[in-house]
């Protein structure tokens, strides 16, 4: 799945939006690196990036839930707690694998990471849109 940014994806949050971008510019990287197009060192720095942005962001889209009312807040931060062992993992299979296991992973990696973001912006992200929406400073 090729993955670029479109205003469907949208949340109508400035930071939140933001890191959706640069979430989907690191996973566009990821799947041209499985063309080749990046170095061993290349991918485990996106790799890194990647888990401390989805780190960051996390933290303030489920501040930003809380703050909205948002009521299943709780099932999405276990969403977000799944993805992080997830890429925490493959970061870590990546780092200490041989060539053929960090082949597999950037063959796979970007893919499946461009549907998992774009399912879950476009599923629980805007499942609470008309939350963050009716905030008094929205």
């Amino acid at each position: 799945m090729s993955i670029a940014w479109n205003e469907s994806l949208a949340l109508g949050d400035p930071a939140i939006d933001a890191d959706h971008r640069r979430m989907i510019a690191l996973i566009a990287d990821l799947e041209a690196a499985a063309g080749g197009a990046f170095a061993v060192a290349d991918v485990a720095g996106i790799l890194r990036e990647l888990a401390q942005l989805c780190r960051e962001h996390f933290t303030r889209e489920e501040a930003l839930q809380r703050a909205a009312g948002y009521p299943d807040a709780d099932g999405h931060r276990t969403a977000h707690e799944m993805l992080m062992k997830r890429l925490e993992s493959v970061r870590a299979h990546y780092e200490g694998g041989c060539d053929e296991v960090r082949s597999g992973i950037v063959r796979t990696l970007g893919d499946s990471l461009a549907t998992w973001l774009v399912n879950h912006i476009l599923d629980a992200d805007m499942a609470f849109k008309p939350y963050v929406a009716a905030m008094p400073d929205a």
